[in-house]
C-alpha cells in the first residue's frame, strides 16, 4: 500500500537528481526519494546499534570483539566510532598478560 505525500525541493536539488540518479540508478524521484528515506532510517538505527554496545562495552559487559561482531563493523572501526564517544580502549595488565602467552 502507498500513501501519497507532497514534498518541496529546491530547484538545485531536483536538478542534481534528475541529472545524476534518474535514469541511471533509479527510474523516477518518487524512487530516489524512498531510497533515501530508506538509507537514513537504516543510518539512524545502526547508530543506535553502536551507542547500546558502546555502553555495553563501557559498562565492561561486552568485549571489544563482541563489539565488533555485533555490529558487524571492523574492529579498526569500532575503536574508530567508540573513540568519537569518549569510550577507549580498555587494556591492563590482565590484556597484556593474555596476549604475551
Amino acid at each position: 500500500m502507498y500513501i501519497k505525500k507532497t514534498i518541496t525541493l529546491p530547484e538545485e536539488l531536483e536538478k542534481e537528481v534528475e541529472d545524476f540518479l534518474i535514469g541511471k540508478y533509479y527510474a523516477n524521484l518518487s524512487d530516489v526519494i524512498r531510497d533515501g528515506i530508506r538509507r537514513v532510517l537504516k543510518d539512524y538505527e545502526h547508530k543506535e546499534e553502536i551507542n547500546i554496545v558502546a555502553k555495553l562495552y563501557k559498562d565492561s559487559k561486552i568485549t571489544i570483539r563482541e563489539a565488533s561482531e555485533i555490529t558487524g563493523l571492523p574492529l579498526r572501526a569500532v575503536l574508530g566510532e567508540f573513540g568519537k564517544k569518549g569510550i577507549y580502549l580498555r587494556y591492563g595488565e590482565e590484556e597484556l598478560t593474555e596476549d604475551l602467552q
